[in-house]
């Protein structure tokens, strides 16, 4: 299966070169395009995509409007914001509205389409050069806070079994996945929270409140 894309940007070059860049990928199927706020949430309640890239910056709907929509009314779908903004404040909105990921319109082809199938399997995509951003939003706010705006939905899910003391085989079962792909998840929990034992990880669970 393909994962199902609506591009969403006002600029039409910048929305054509989005789609040309993803149509790229085999696994990766455009359904969709929407020019405005409101044309977006029309486009993705008739569509179902599995993800939205959107621009924030958008007329009649702003981005962060529309995000908080999907996020209310269409839980299932997720969204990656991709913007020209690389201020502290606008990642953080974003993110805090439902964002599962941010990156900016300075990003390479191959990173476009990472940043798709990441959000589209449950983790967090957020630009490198934007991480240092949420770490200092979230330090006044406590680790458990800045903890889950780093980590992935699936990969908080992984870590909570890893701190129960389930083996890779185990938290597949749980969660209906590969060993494989368990230890992927893990690989990327490890490089965002610089941990490598997995006692260590759950320990780190738990004092950051993930459990």
């Amino acid at each position: 299966m393909r994962i199902r894309v609506l591009v969403a940007d006002d600029f039409p070059l910048m929305r054509a070169a989005v789609v040309e860049a993803l149509q790229t990928d085999p696994g990766i199927e455009i359904v969709g395009q929407a020019a405005d706020g409101e044309e977006t949430l029309m486009r993705a309640h008739e569509l179902r995509p599995d993800v939205i890239v959107l621009d924030l910056r958008m007329p009649h709907l702003d981005g962060v409007v529309v995000l908080a929509r999907i996020q209310r009314e269409l839980p299932r779908v997720r969204v990656l914001v991709m913007s020209a903004s690389e201020q502290r404040e606008t990642v953080v909105q974003a993110l805090g509205a439902g964002a599962a990921g941010y990156i900016t319109k300075r990003s390479t082809v191959s990173a476009l389409r990472e940043a798709v199938a990441t959000v589209h399997r449950g983790d967090a995509a957020i630009e490198p050069s934007l991480t240092a951003h949420l770490l200092r939003a979230f330090s006044g706010a406590g680790p458990p806070a800045a903890s889950r705006a780093m980590l992935g939905e699936r990969e908080l899910d992984v870590l909570r079994l890893v701190a129960d003391g389930l083996t890779d085989d185990e938290i597949g079962r749980r969660l209906h996945i590969s060993a494989r792909t368990v230890q992927a998840h893990l690989r990327r929990v490890r490089d965002k929270v610089d941990v490598r034992r997995r006692s260590q990880l759950a320990r780190w669970a738990t004092e950051n409140a993930v459990v």
